[in-house]
């Protein structure tokens, strides 16, 4: 039995392209920015061990002010961006891709499926609990990675079907304890207590959007 990990899963602040275009290389708006900067304090006194970021430049962004304030590189791990999802727009209410939700279904024709999606993400998280027993940990990504962690945390296999989501703002801080060893040598061999998802609380509510 081992000490659980804290992990602080943040949402990239707002992204938004001069061109209207939404990709890997899709920069912080000003108001991401100051979304980024205020997900620093809010992080600056949680005693972080480290910080992992998706390789996506939003997430990066993201994750650079709170790299400044607490003295660590960010650990990019490919296996945290985020799910390819064809034609998605961040101003539109309903995505088409909404119809994708058994985990053989790819949001593009031949893309990732959701099964392979959440396979890849749990591995990343089994390898960043693994050296952290008792410490805390930033991971900055996206709401569909987040969602997968969540999942991870909670038991559910990647080649289930996915009939919920969680509502990630912008910025926001989602928190939990992972036992990766489990919390009772009788228990289940990983144990997961989500304390909050979301958290908006270090942001003022003129940082607060959607997407």
């Amino acid at each position: 039995m081992t000490d659980p990990v804290r992990l602080y899963l943040v949402r990239h602040g707002q992204a938004r392209a001069d061109d209207g275009t939404y990709g890997h290389d899709t920069p912080l708006s000003p108001l991401g920015k100051r979304q980024a900067e205020a997900v620093a304090v809010g992080l600056a006194h949680k005693s972080l061990a480290a910080i992992y970021a998706s390789p996506m430049l939003r997430a990066r962004e993201t994750a650079e002010p709170l790299a400044r304030v607490t003295g660590f590189e960010v650990g990019v791990d490919e296996r945290l961006r985020e799910f390819e999802m064809a034609g998605w727009n961040p101003d539109a209410e309903v995505q088409d891709y909404v119809w994708a939700w058994r985990p053989e279904d790819a949001a593009s024709p031949g893309g990732e499926t959701i099964g392979a999606f959440a396979e890849r993400v749990g591995a990343a998280c089994d390898d960043i609990v693994a050296p952290h027993p008792g410490e805390a940990v930033a991971i900055v990504s996206h709401a569909g990675t987040t969602d997968a962690v969540l999942r991870w945390a909670m038991g559910i296999p990647p080649d289930s079907a996915w009939h919920h989501e969680f509502e990630l703002p912008n910025g926001s801080i989602s928190e939990l304890l992972v036992w990766p060893e489990g919390r009772h040598p009788e228990g289940p061999p990983r144990f997961s207590a989500i304390l909050r998802a979301p958290g908006l609380d270090h942001l003022p509510d003129a940082l607060r959007s959607e997407y």
